[in-house]
């Protein structure tokens, strides 16, 4: 299907049937009594083979029938459907096999509203484990100054430790549900509205100064923690910790070497990979675009293989030199290696502590001022596609970093840490190492929008069957008929008398009637004319029977098919039958069909029938095609010679006049170098005979008669002029332009044009 079919192709329903109620042969009651009038044939199309007089769906909530009914006659959702409404349909109707498809539709809408819950729980998920992390560092204020507070870290040693264990898995969740966030945002947010992504960045953006002002609460804490800290229990602080630190960085070193590994293998993995490929390439023969393509693939290769490079580098750097500091730091006694953590905890406790509750308030101000909607929008639009794009690249080399990511869940060891980095995919928590089903995790969402709008005609599946229906012509209760009247010829020789022919006047007609049967709630549902006069109470109301005159069985056929389906095929029609399609779509008010019409004649424009399809255009108000067939005769003048131009109308033949003529007119004022050189050359010429005939009165024109053979001509040239330049322009220059034209206005017009 073209691109342009699409655009054609409108939302299909049968909205007017279910809200107006109108041939209702099906009443299905609520559990509140409500009464719900629905159509038996309608029904049927969305969901065959259901018995609708004994429906299981009488006595259902109010909430349900109505969802149910607007998706059988919509196949969509209703708009502001609540969740709960959702998770009950989904319940009463599971059993019911015929409903499995909308059953589905309430599942995809219940996943794509969890998107943004999801994405809201995450934000608060990350704000509980800033508050779990300042809970454990929290302490009671000592009823008198002076005094260690009971609960104060520093008065234990290996509480301490736990603490800091414990907020360093914390922050390791919280960086996990970061990340999460920015990958499900970048990965499914195209498949939002605009509105529903804007919401989910503002509500990140409401909730930035509440964690920055956890992040300055932490600080706050530990610095008050710290403060409480004395000689004595410093010295019992390091002897204790000396162990765990000591440990923490062989672990630390183990994991950074591992990962270090893991990225030259997926480093070279890339390499050797693409060299395969591009050695498969070379045997074969490339086109243009082969090339072009295999051009850009190799950039975006080398840019991600920079991207590896640099965060190699980087690890490279960062390892030699805490290795070195490591190394060094090994080397020390115990005795030596104490006092290094009593300096090192003195210099957090007086400057670093305090540094950062400066820095954190002033970052609160920068951002408050900095950050306004705008610039943060783009700034976590750009950061999230930034971690999706490094989670992408985990991903599809975790089967080289599976070792690395599982000793970092476990020295994380949590189960929300766990959970998260298996939900991104880097992580197989039931121990299958196969990557070919990650991306099932992120399965393509629509958005909750898209679920409540009807499909486009060529995918709806009750426009399909509403047009089988027309086709076999089942269940119909009324009929269009079709006359078609042909003369029998004014003269009729009878041979059955004796001696010479008569000849004798015939008045009787040949006439054809043809009956085509159909469904009052499909036409009405469909086309408000066919709704009001089979609703009207008049003769057609009553009969069932609408009467068709001047058009053939053929193409109103293609009309009550359109009706039915909702699109058409442009390509099979001539001009005369999408002419006769457009008459019908103006009578009728289809309006769909007169889009559809005019998009199909717009491809039929040629010098047989552009004359015709102006008339066409102007009697239906097609600006469009209007304007397609106005510019093809710009380029076909000719056309205006022919029988046909002078049958048009005055208005069109003046229109077609004046597009020639502006056409001629740039023509003109496009015309040859040569043409310039000459004028010139004239100019100067006539230029000469004016000085040399008179110089000092106005009333000298009769001098420049004397130039031309013919005064008429001149005058009528200065005319055309004054009629298109207009009066500002002396006599003495239009006299000369004329001159120089030999009298030929469009010539004249060009060297005007030229020469300004």
């Amino acid at each position: 299907m073209k691109s342009e079919d699409v655009e054609l192709d409108n939302p299909y329903c049968f909205t007017p049937a279910l809200e107006e109620g109108f041939f209702s042969d099906v009443v299905i009651k609520s559990k509140s009594g409500r009464e719900f009038k629905l159509h038996s044939i309608l029904l049927n199309l969305a969901v065959p083979g259901h018995n609708w007089r004994l429906s299981p769906l009488n006595g259902m909530p109010d909430n349900i029938l109505s969802t149910v009914f607007h998706y059988l006659y919509k196949e969509c959702l209703p708009p502001g459907l609540s969740e709960d409404t959702a998770r009950d349909c989904i319940k009463t109707l599971s059993d019911i096999k015929e409903f499995d498809t909308f059953i589905k539709l309430c599942q995809t809408f219940l996943r794509n509203t969890a998107l943004r819950h999801q994405i809201v729980s995450l934000i608060d998920d990350m704000h509980a484990c800033a508050n779990r992390i300042i809970d454990l560092f929290k302490c009671k204020k000592p009823h008198s100054k002076g005094m260690m507070p009971e609960d104060a870290l520093v008065a234990n040693p290996q509480k301490l430790c736990y603490v800091i264990k414990q907020a360093a898995r914390e922050g390791a969740v919280a960086c996990s549900k970061l990340v999460l966030l920015c990958d499900l945002f970048a990965r499914r947010s195209g498949e939002l509205p605009q509105e529903e992504r804007h919401d989910i960045i503002r509500y990140a953006h409401s909730r930035l100064p509440i964690f920055i002002k956890q992040v300055q609460e932490f600080f706050e804490v530990f610095e008050y923690q710290l403060m409480l800290m004395g000689p004595d229990q410093k010295q019992e602080i390091a002897s204790y910790i000396l162990p765990e630190i000591e440990e923490s960085m062989t672990l630390l070193t183990t994991f950074v070497e591992e990962f270090q590994t893991a990225l030259d293998v997926a480093i070279t993995t890339n390499i050797s990979e693409k060299e395969k490929v591009e050695k498969k390439e070379k045997q074969k023969k490339e086109h243009v675009k082969d090339i072009l393509s295999k051009t850009l693939k190799h950039a975006l290769h080398v840019r991600e293989l920079k991207k590896l490079r640099n965060m190699h580098e980087a690890a490279t750097v960062k390892l030699e030199m805490f290795l070195k500091k490591m190394h060094v730091f090994s080397k020390k006694t115990e005795a030596e290696k104490i006092p290094l953590i009593v300096y090192l905890l003195d210099a957090l406790k007086n400057n670093e502590a305090p540094l950062f509750v400066d820095r954190m308030q002033h970052l609160a101000l920068v951002l408050e001022e900095k950050y306004k909607w705008k610039e943060w929008k783009y700034m976590f639009k750009l950061s999230s596609s930034k971690i999706a794009w490094g989670v992408h690249k985990l991903r599809s080399y975790r089967s080289t970093l599976d070792k690395s990511i599982k000793q970092m869940a476990d020295l994380v060891n949590k189960g929300d840490f766990k959970a998260t980095v298996a939900f991104l995919g880097l992580l197989d928590t039931k121990g299958d190492t196969s990557t070919s089903d990650l991306d099932t995790k992120y399965a393509r969402l629509s958005s909750v929008e898209s679920l409540c709008i009807p499909p486009p005609s060529r995918r709806s599946v009750l426009a399909q069957r509403a047009l089988e229906l027309f086709k076999k012509q089942q269940n119909t209760d009324m009929v269009f008929e079709i006359i078609l009247v042909r003369d029998m010829g004014d003269i009729v020789i009878d041979h059955t008398h004796g001696g010479d022919p008569i000849e004798r006047q015939e008045d009787d007609h040949d006439m054809e009637i043809h009956q085509i049967p159909a469904h009052c709630v499909v036409l009405a549902a469909r086309c408000n004319w066919f709704s009001r006069a089979l609703l009207s109470g008049m003769r057609e109301s009553i009969d069932k029977k609408i009467t068709i005159h001047d058009t053939n069985p053929e193409i109103f056929s293609m009309f009550l098919e359109f009706l039915y389906c909702g699109h058409i095929q442009l390509n099979s029609l001539s001009t005369d039958q999408l002419t006769e399609l457009l008459t019908l779509a103006d009578r009728y008010e289809v309006a769909d069909l007169g889009r559809v019409c005019e998009h199909g004649l717009l491809q039929h424009v040629d010098t047989d029938t552009a004359l015709c399809l102006l008339s066409i255009a102007d009697q239906f108000q097609s600006t469009t095609l209007k304007d397609k067939v106005l510019n093809f005769l710009r380029n076909h003048p000719d056309l205006k010679n022919g029988e046909v131009f002078v049958q048009l109308p005055p208005h069109l033949r003046a229109e077609i006049e004046d597009v020639i003529q502006e056409d001629e007119m740039e023509t003109a004022s496009s015309s040859s170098v040569d043409d310039v050189e000459e004028m010139v050359g004239r100019m100067q010429v006539s230029s000469r005979r004016y000085s040399s005939s008179s110089s000092s009165s106005s009333s000298s024109y009769v001098e420049y008669g004397e130039l031309a053979t013919d005064q008429n001509r001149l005058a009528d040239c200065i005319a055309g002029l004054r009629g298109v330049i207009g009066d500002d322009v002396p006599e003495e220059d239009l006299i000369q332009f004329a001159l120089a034209a030999d009298y030929d206005v469009s010539r004249a017009i060009n060297f005007y044009f030229q020469s300004s």
